[in-house]
């Protein structure tokens, strides 16, 4: 169903971009283009990308529900937060540790083609997701290097549309970068 694909490529760009401009539109925008890939990735058999987008959709609603609610704080403060690199570096390790006994599962009780590889994306994916909800500048570093590994294993797989649509998350990452570190830099 290439429409499918193509319309769900169509839509998350948009939501991405939304987010790199802190639209609050990124979230329902969000909401559709991960239903379209939900379906997608049942059809291709890709369970851990197909968890992953039912997921999102709860991030989604939980991001457009963070960024709606006001936090207290000075007006001068930025709405920008980091993370102690100490505390990254665990957060990443742990979710990577965590997603190797989701891919055993897969590996056991599914027909997914590459197992590991996608649980561990799924489960740095969640913990960007995560972190962009919170509004972590770090996001978008994790998000380029999830991206990444994603438009390679999609060109792997030779799906050239959904590999294209990761390189161009890859790139709206680090626009995403350039607009909040100049956001952060103007407050």
């Amino acid at each position: 169903m290439p429409s499918l694909e193509a319309a769900a490529v169509a839509i998350n760009i948009t939501g991405v971009w939304l987010t790199a401009r802190r639209n609050m539109m990124c979230w329902p925008v969000g909401m559709v283009g991960v239903i379209l890939y939900l379906r997608q990735f049942y059809l291709w058999h890709l369970y851990g990308d197909m968890l992953l987008q039912a997921i999102y959709c709860i991030i989604l609603g939980y991001g457009w529900y963070s960024w709606r609610t006001p936090k207290k704080a000075p007006k001068k403060q930025s709405h920008f937060q980091s993370l102690i690199p100490r505390n990254l570096r665990t957060q990443v390790v742990l979710t990577t540790c965590i997603g190797l006994p989701v891919g055993w599962g897969f590996s056991h009780f599914t027909n997914d083609p590459q197992p590991y590889i996608d649980s561990v994306l799924m489960c740095l994916s969640l913990l960007a997701s995560l972190w962009t909800t919170r509004k972590y500048m770090e996001n978008w570093y994790l998000w380029i290097f999830v991206d990444f590994i994603y438009a390679w294993l999609f060109l792997y797989r030779t799906d050239f549309l959904t590999a294209s649509l990761y390189t161009v998350f890859s790139l709206l990452a680090m626009y995403g970068v350039f607009t909040w570190k100049r956001d952060i830099n103007t407050h």
